[in-house]
């Protein structure tokens, strides 16, 4: 009985220890707790860009990608339920051009006007999983929540890679991939001797895929993207 009493009495005042009620001289004294990290690095591919990727614009954005699985049978007579999986998290695009790509700059009184190479997604997109949250709900004939959300992440590299590449994010980075593109044009320009290059004082950016860019009265008609600082003779 007396080694019964013994047994439930230190259960007990661990359960308090652990729980952290109290008693706290006994856990500073003989508790050891040890947290250990571990890293394993397995390379499996490094690749140059060659010089070629001229980086323009980062775009930091939350995403939330939700996948509906719903279960029906006779025809949609019967109603079985759907399950939810739901994972959102900050992610970071970046976007480039290629400057083995076709470009075409023409200077015309003092105005360079740049058709640059399209915009492209920088593959694959940088998910920050420390913000990452997940949700799983099942329906009420449903017991796949685990399954559906295992999907989801699979597939989530893969869905990102698709909205890098949609028109409405390219829409979001022009601007400040136009820009990229001019202080570019800019420093390249200044490097060339001014009987080649002219006295230039305005860098207009375009590009290929813009309407703008096979027109060239409306591209003379675009507002400056940069403006240089003219040196007196």
């Amino acid at each position: 009985m007396f080694l019964v009493v013994v047994i439930v009495g230190g259960v007990v005042a661990w359960k308090l220890v652990d729980a952290g009620f109290g008693m706290k001289w006994l856990a500073e004294h003989f508790q050891k707790r040890t947290i250990t990290e571990s890293f394993h690095e397995n390379v499996r591919r490094i690749a140059s860009t060659q010089g070629d990727v001229l980086e323009l614009a980062t775009l930091d954005t939350e995403e939330t990608v939700t996948k509906f699985d719903t279960k029906t049978l006779f025809n949609d007579a019967i109603y079985l339920g759907t399950t939810v999986a739901e994972i959102r998290t900050m992610v970071v695009y970046r976007y480039h051009l290629k400057l083995s790509d076709s470009w075409n700059v023409t200077i015309d009184n003092g105005r360079c006007v740049v058709v640059a190479p399209a915009i492209r997604p920088s593959l694959p997109p940088a998910v920050r999983s420390e913000t990452m949250e997940k949700k799983s709900e099942s329906g009420w004939m449903r017991f796949n929540a685990a399954e559906n959300m295992a999907e989801l992440e699979k597939g989530l590299t893969s869905i990102l890679e698709r909205r890098a590449a949609a028109p409405g994010k390219i829409q979001h980075v022009r601007e400040a991939s136009r820009l990229s593109v001019a202080k570019f044009v800019q420093h390249w320009v200044l490097k060339e001797p001014q009987e080649h290059t002219g006295n230039i004082h305005e860098i207009v950016v375009l590009f290929s895929d813009e309407p703008a860019a096979a027109n060239a009265a409306a591209a003379a008609k675009l507002p400056a993207t940069l403006t240089l600082e003219v040196k007196a003779d």
